[in-house]
């Protein structure tokens, strides 16, 4: 019997998450794991939606405070067990805060919340499953281990009024590719898919459906690519 094919989505919720889940599900992906901090959309709405993408997906929710580092070892054991002999294939990141302020009024504490939340809480994962990741390219040369990462243009586009995500967007960045130079040419993709502005139902491109289009058509591609942009 084959193994269950895993994705893992640190930051579901509506919009991209959802969207992001739903579209790995109707490709083959067949457990899903939802992770966020809000327990009770988790369970209600984003489960439910997900679980319409394929009459054969199996979710599962588990709660994640990202800006809360001494807590992630425990749940990433938890993941461990909810994929035992499962081919965890997919690790896809999409958490960030939204936050405005004017360019010298932002928060120092709202800073470092978010660079944990962003950035800090990803390298745990990534130390976490990057290492698993390999070891499936080198057992299963059909399958597509990856991690992916929701960025935007604010790394070399910052945008005053949302400084604090610019700065921890562009420091995401510069990790993502650091791990992209050194675990590309070892089976495992790690890429980003850049989100060029705000999201809406109604773009053209920049809604959620087409990005998470554009998210597994960039997973199907392959290994090479550090990025995909997604613009209008």
């Amino acid at each position: 019997m084959a193994r269950a094919r895993t994705l893992i989505l640190f930051g579901a919720g509506p919009g991209i998450g959802n969207h992001i889940a739903a579209a790995f599900a109707s490709k083959g992906l067949h457990h899903i794991i939802l992770l966020a901090r809000n327990t009770q959309r988790l369970e209600n709405s984003d489960a439910r939606f997900v679980s319409q993408a394929s009459p054969d997906v199996k979710v599962d929710t588990l709660h994640i405070d990202l800006a809360d580092l001494p807590s992630i070892p425990g749940i990433l054991e938890q993941i461990d067990s909810l994929t035992k002999d499962e081919d965890v294939e997919v690790v896809y990141f999409n958490a960030a805060r939204i936050k405005s302020s004017e360019v010298l009024q932002a928060d120092v504490g709202e800073i470092e919340e978010d660079l944990k939340t962003t950035t800090l809480s990803l390298y745990t994962i990534a130390q976490h499953f990057l290492p698993k990741l390999q070891s499936l390219a080198q057992s299963n040369t059909s399958l597509k281990p990856s991690l992916l990462v929701t960025n935007s243009h604010l790394p070399w586009d910052p945008v005053p009024e949302l400084l604090s995500l610019s700065l921890v967007k562009a420091a995401q960045r510069n990790m993502v590719q650091s791990l992209h130079r050194a675990f590309s040419g070892k089976g495992v993709q790690v890429g980003l898919v850049n989100v060029e502005g705000e999201v809406k139902e109604e773009n053209k491109v920049r809604n959620p459906r087409v990005i998470a289009e554009m998210a597994v058509g960039f997973w199907e591609s392959g290994k090479e690519g550090l990025e995909i942009n997604v613009r209008e």
